[in-house]
This record gives C-alpha cells, structure tokens and sequence, in this order.
C-alpha cells in the first residue's frame, strides 16, 4: 500500500479515508543492535603499510575475521606476557 502524502493531504489532495487508513498502519520497530554490549576495538594503518596484506593474507589462510584475528594476537601477546612475568623477564 502506497504512503499518504502529507503535502498532498494538507492541499487536500488526499481523502480522509486514505489518510486515515495510512495513518493507522503499524510502526515498525528497530531492529535489536547486534553488537549492543560489545566494545568496538581496531586500528588505522596508512594505505601502503605492509601489515594490511599481512592481515590479508591470515585472514585467508586461518579463515577468520578482523576481529577473530585481533582476539587470536591479544591472547597469544597475553600469554608471552604472563609467561615473561613468571619467569621474572
């Protein structure tokens, strides 16, 4: 079904039925956010700098995202570091 127009409602194009009926039809409701409690984390890298085709290339190779990518360093740079602090380094 067509939307009334509210200009052509107020020159009074429009008969009171259509903008009655146009009126009265539902409201959608947003969408849930998807990423609605998660924290956004990334980096910005100049257009020639070689880790973009690094990431590129792991990406493939391990068949993950950006972001499965970023989690996998964080935790092996975690525990070199924990592992460093163990051993008194």
């Amino acid at each position: 079904m067509k939307k009334a127009n509210a200009l052509l409602a107020a020159m009074g194009k429009v008969t009171d039925a259509e903008l009655v009926e146009a009126t009265s039809l539902p409201v959608k409701e947003k969408p849930i956010n998807k990423r609605g409690g998660q924290k956004h984390l990334g980096a910005y890298f100049d257009k020639g700098d070689p880790i973009l085709e690094r990431v590129a290339i792991l990406r493939a190779r391990l068949d993950m995202t950006n972001s499965e990518l970023i989690e996998h360093a964080l935790n092996e740079l975690w525990r070199r570091h924990e592992a460093g602090r163990a051993f008194g380094e």
